[in-house]
């Protein structure tokens, strides 16, 4: 009995090692210093990809769809945006990518998250395909 004990002290212990670093990683372990996120409508689900899109400093962050009419981005604000002043909003038709350099991360900003790796900011993406309109809350994370 005393055997079976151990035994199983020694795989609740590994397990909860294992879980426990799994919920140590951050949502971005690899920042690019450009990203270009597809905007995409999958059986009637917009999607962006990817998603956390993960931006280096000084890095620059670009959509574009590759179907249907066109697309477009909207941060909530400047203050909740990864961009500079006035450049919460992005558009295009398809084929045609847009976007703009993010701006410094700093540790000490309130858009910090350090589950996600960096500087959170959460946005609207829309795709219009075939006359419909889709819409999905992706992210972009910059790296401080």
């Amino acid at each position: 009995m005393c055997l079976l004990k151990r035994n199983f002290l020694i795989i609740a212990t590994i397990l909860g090692m294992t879980v426990g670093q799994s919920f140590a990683q951050t949502l971005c372990q690899t920042f690019h210093k450009s990203v270009t996120a597809r905007i995409f409508t999958l059986s009637s689900e917009a999607k962006a990809s990817p998603d956390p899109a993960c931006v280096a400093k000084g890095g620059k962050m670009n959509w574009k769809a590759t179907d249907g009419e066109s697309w477009r981005t909207d941060f909530d604000s400047d203050a909740h945006s990864p961009f500079y002043s006035g450049k919460t909003h992005h558009e295009g038709k398809v084929g045609v990518s847009g976007g703009d350099r993010v701006r410094v991360c700093s540790i000490q900003d309130s858009s910090y998250n350090s589950t996600a790796g960096g500087c959170l900011f959460k946005y609207k993406a829309t795709h219009v395909k075939n006359g419909l309109t889709f819409i999905k809350d992706p992210q972009v994370v910059v790296q401080p």
